[in-house]
């Protein structure tokens, strides 16, 4: 009951806040337009003053009576922009205190499996989607159950539903989706032109397109180290169709056994005789993949949304560059595209009033007016129909490609990372001619065993 009368007080602050701020700047604060207000009602009403005494009322006509302090965890690349965001937000919500601290990306991982093992989560931190990141705190009965508010407060409409489902454990929204991309083919418009080629629409023209540029000396796809499996993700869901590569990335299918696993291993084998991927692409370091686009000894690589700020930062041509759905589909479908999701997760321990003001801070942080004026916000966002900044506008339409298209979680945050090093032992192993394809299953699916075995 406690809940639905807070859904109904947000929904009505909600509104109460789109009124107002048709003409109002929330960046704007007059700090000097609260004590002359307060000052007047006391001499009007001296009672009145006392009983409003602590209430503390934002530029917009916001009011949240309550002193709250929540603790956030947060990537360093996040600082400027949640900085600047939680500066704006106390001018509407001084009773509200975020207390943020920065982590590296590794700091932030293993900070918070620490912290989670000696129950000193803080109130929110930032997160991964997947079996290694999010579903880790909702499986331990680590995080708040957002599905009643969720459901409550409409985010359906206003988050992407493909980032929704990447958020749901066992039919429970485990986080709030932030940030929302997926991995396609970034090619080079003036190569694929150079010889004819027209964007794939089937497999079949995707090999096509390899073997042409094949016989004209030119490298179809970039890649290197662990970004192969970029490659060797895709081939899966091909040959094994979304329901046996979902049974495969949740440990329930038997890789040695799947005819899917030997045919994606035997493809990534003959790409790679066949001279489809640069030279000396098993060694090479799979943050340089992208430069060999650059510089256009390849055509094609698989990479996500951040292509398209890289392209503008380094002052490239952008009418060169563009994205397709790497054909995973059969008939003609375009087929589910890799995807993940970076997420803000709350301790199940928050009490009412940290709940309330979470959502405050976060309905904020995603507003239309926050986005607009806070470009450093990491983009493209999970919300539904948000405009992406100039220096991400080459990506624009991806998020509603992959909304259409479908897709899976990308495996190596969905599969428990003891079996990814095995999986991209395996996969340098078949493409060295060490082990062959048909018992690169087999090799995983002791891993697997193995994994399974421990953590009983």
């Amino acid at each position: 009951m406690k809940r639905r009368i807070l859904s109904c007080i947000l929904a009505l602050t909600m509104a109460a806040s789109l009124l107002a701020g048709c003409g109002s700047d929330a960046g704007n604060a007059n700090s000097s337009a609260k004590p002359e207000a307060a000052a007047d009602a006391a001499q009007e009403d001296e009672p009145a003053a006392e009983e409003d005494a602590g209430n503390e009322t934002g530029e917009e006509g916001e009011k949240f009576d309550k002193e709250v302090t929540l603790t956030f965890w947060s990537p360093t690349w996040h600082k400027d922009a949640d900085e600047q965001v939680i500066a704006d937000f106390a001018k509407i919500y001084p009773n509200i205190k975020i207390e943020a601290t920065f982590y590296s990306t590794d700091d932030i991982k293993t900070n918070t499996k620490v912290a989670a093992s000696s129950g000193t989560l803080p109130d929110m931190w930032y997160n991964w989607g997947g079996f290694n990141y999010a579903n880790y705190y909702a499986s331990a009965d680590l995080c708040y159950d957002l599905s009643s508010y969720a459901k409550e407060n409409g985010w359906e409409d206003k988050y992407l539903k493909s980032a929704l489902d990447l958020c749901t454990l066992d039919g429970k929204i485990i986080a709030l989706p932030q940030v929302y991309t997926g991995l396609v083919m970034w090619y080079r418009t003036d190569i694929l032109e150079q010889y004819g080629l027209e964007v794939p629409k089937t497999f079949e023209e995707l090999e096509n397109i390899c073997e042409v540029l094949k016989e004209n000396g030119q490298a179809s796809f970039s890649t290197g180290g662990w970004h192969i499996f970029r490659y060797l993700e895709a081939l899966l869901e091909y040959y094994a169709g979304p329901e046996e590569h979902d049974a495969l990335n949740t440990l329930e299918a038997d890789w040695g056994s799947s005819e899917a696993v030997t045919q994606a291993f035997a493809k990534l084998k003959e790409w790679g005789d066949k001279g489809y991927f640069i030279d000396g692409y098993v060694t090479e370091d799979a943050n340089n993949a992208k430069m060999y686009v650059f510089g256009g000894t390849s055509a094609m690589v698989m990479d996500n949304s951040g292509m398209a700020s890289d392209v503008v930062a380094n002052e490239y041509d952008t009418s060169q560059y563009s994205f397709f759905a790497f054909p995973t589909g059969k008939d003609g479908n375009t087929g589910r595209i890799s995807s993940y999701v970076k997420t803000t997760q709350f301790n199940k321990n928050l009490t009412e009033d940290q709940f309330e003001a979470a959502m405050l801070f976060w309905d904020y942080y995603y507003s239309e007016e926050s986005l607009k004026s806070h470009p450093s916000i990491e983009q493209p966002t999970a919300v539904a129909g948000a405009e992406l900044s100039e220096a991400m506008k080459l990506a624009d339409g991806m998020l509603e490609m992959i909304d259409a298209a479908g897709s899976y979680t990308t495996t190596d945050q969905d599969v428990p990372n003891e079996i990814m090093d095995v999986v991209f032992a395996t996969e340098e192993a078949v493409l060295l001619g060490t082990i062959e394809p048909s018992a690169a299953g087999a090799e995983i699916q002791k891993a697997i065993d193995a994994y399974k075995a421990a953590s009983k």
